[in-house]
């Protein structure tokens, strides 16, 4: 079933604007990428509100189903990018919601028809 992951959070208020800097371009360069490879991601896209790139970032995957995020976390060559980009991460503001895609399938499915 169709399905959007957004996973909402703000940078580590100790990140120098280097470090900031250089979490952007790695992010942009190698990571997205790497997700937009994954096998069932329909789409992945990084957007900011408030905060200067600092707070109030939202990724925004597509997904064919929901476990395609769980096997994207368990591949070995995305591990490492993973845990780097969760590290620059302030995880106690951190969120995150699995939205699935309204479809006549889900409707006959949830109806029973």
């Amino acid at each position: 079933m169709p399905t959007a992951y957004v996973r909402r959070v703000s940078l580590k208020a100790a990140l120098s604007d280097a470090e900031g800097a250089a979490y952007w371009k790695f992010t942009m360069e190698e990571v997205l990428p790497a997700i937009q490879r994954g096998p069932g991601i329909r789409s992945a896209k990084v957007y900011s509100g408030a905060g200067g790139l600092r707070a109030d970032i939202r990724y925004v995957f597509e997904m064919d189903d929901a476990g395609v995020y769980e096997r994207l976390l368990a591949t070995p060559a995305l591990q490492p990018l993973v845990a780097k980009t969760y590290a620059a991460w302030d995880m106690s503001t951190a969120s995150q919601t699995f939205l699935r895609e309204v479809t006549p399938e889900l409707i006959r499915a949830i109806s029973g028809s």
